[in-house]
This record gives C-alpha cells, structure tokens and sequence, in this order.
C-alpha cells in the first residue's frame, strides 16, 4: 500500500508528464500544420539563399519569410525596399528577369525568370536550391517598392 505521500508524488509525476506530453504534441502539430501550409516563417537570408537571389538589399523593411513542404520545398520573401535598391538588387540577382505587367494577378510588375542549371540544384552545402521562381513588384507611394518572391521545386 502506497503512503500518501508517495500518492501524491505519484499523482503530480503523472499529470506533469501528460501536461508535457500534450504539450509537447500540440507544438509538434503546429510545426507540422505551419510547413504544410506555408506559414513557418523563416530568417530572410535563408529564403534568398534558396530562391538564389543576392542578399537583401540595405534598407529593406517589413521583411516576412517563409517556407513550406508538402509535394515540393517552397519559400516566399515579401518585403519592402527603395524603388532604386530594389530594382539593383533584382538586375543582380535574376539579370535575365524582364520585369511586365502583363500576366500580374495583383502586382505592378512581373517576371518569371529562367533559373541557371539543370534540376535539381544545390548549394555549396548541399541544401535543394528553387528550380522556379515568381517575382512580384508594387509601386507603392513615394520611393517604395513591395517585393514579392516565390520560390519552389517541381
């Protein structure tokens, strides 16, 4: 027979590892949800790095990152940057983009450049680089422009 203080270590052993458990479980799933839907944000430089772009230009702001996973890898950058350093930074890091209207869901300007090499790339470490990737552009008031990149494997 059990003394009653050894009932109730045995009790708050038993609902402290359930609570850890559960716990435990529900961060797992969310982790899981946010890579299947896209939402599991990301640092920024490794978003570049996989839509093979250069690192962000300076004076960017309102940076968000992120990636996803379900039949392909994806990761998407949205951020803001001067209209100048923007249009530098895409001239250095896509040079065959040609930036259009046309075929713009939303965007102001569009481009779906060729990406260099045969599929599947890797860096230099040996991560899966993008094999395609969507440039949105918005003019937006003043010196701004809103960079939208989608990056993803087929």
């Amino acid at each position: 027979m059990l003394s009653v203080r050894r009932k109730r270590i045995t009790m708050w052993l038993a609902i402290t590892a359930t609570t850890a458990v559960l716990a435990f479980g529900g961060w797992y799933a969310y982790q899981v949800s946010a890579a299947f839907s896209g939402t599991l944000g990301v640092p920024c430089d490794e978003a570049a790095r996989f839509v093979r772009a250069a690192e962000l230009p300076a004076g960017t702001h309102d940076r968000q990152c992120t990636t996803g996973q379900w039949m392909s890898i994806s990761y998407d950058l949205d951020f803001r940057a001067p209209r100048g350093a923007a249009e530098a930074w895409l001239r250095a890091s896509y040079p065959e983009a040609k930036l259009s209207p046309e075929y713009c869901l939303e965007g102001d300007a569009c481009a779906h450049p060729q990406l260099p090499g045969p599929a599947p790339v890797k860096d230099e470490a040996g991560h899966r680089l993008a094999d395609g990737v969507s440039i949105e552009l918005d003019y937006e008031d003043g010196d701004v422009t809103h960079v939208r990149i989608s990056g993803y494997t087929i």
